[in-house]
């Protein structure tokens, strides 16, 4: 038996492989963004730094994965890592792990039902759809969050 080292592309594109598990790939990649934040508790500019790099690695590996399995292949979840770190980021560090939890649901819940605007960029036939339509459930995930906070604070 011959063992093949996977490119660092598919790499990527998988999570570490996350993308491989058989059941929801997708939220294996957004519970690994949101374990990642939780650990790191990333205060600062380091959160949006890294943001910035995970979105650059969304594409890259997005644009992978779509060259060796075509099309938008479940197996690509970095999109999913991206798309749940933005959610993750507008969360008050006050809010816990309560607060990361509630960004991945909102997060996935945006991802799975891919409302407008999200839908508008999950029909683009491209690596760059791939990610946008995950950064935009994110970017509304996060939206809610924000609100959530300032009705919050206003109570």
């Amino acid at each position: 038996m011959k063992f093949r080292i996977p490119s660092v592309g598919i790499v990527v594109s998988t999570v570490f492989w996350a993308g491989y598990i058989p059941v929801a790939p997708g939220t294996a990649g957004s519970l690994v963004s949101a374990g990642l934040y939780i650990v790191l508790q990333p205060g600062g500019l380091l959160p949006w730094v890294l943001c910035a790099f995970f979105l650059v690695l969304g594409y890259w590996g997005s644009y992978a994965g779509r060259k060796k399995w075509g099309g938008d292949p479940s197996r690509v979840v970095i999109d999913e890592f991206a798309g749940c770190w933005i959610s993750c980021l507008a969360v008050p560090s006050d809010w816990g792990i309560a607060g990361i939890a509630a960004a991945f649901v909102l997060f996935r819940i945006f991802d799975i039902f891919k409302p407008w605007p999200v839908s508008v960029f999950d029909r683009m036939k491209s690596a760059a759809g791939i990610l946008l339509d995950d950064v935009a459930a994110g970017i509304m995930a996060a939206f809610i969050i924000i609100v959530g906070n300032l009705v919050y604070g206003i109570l």
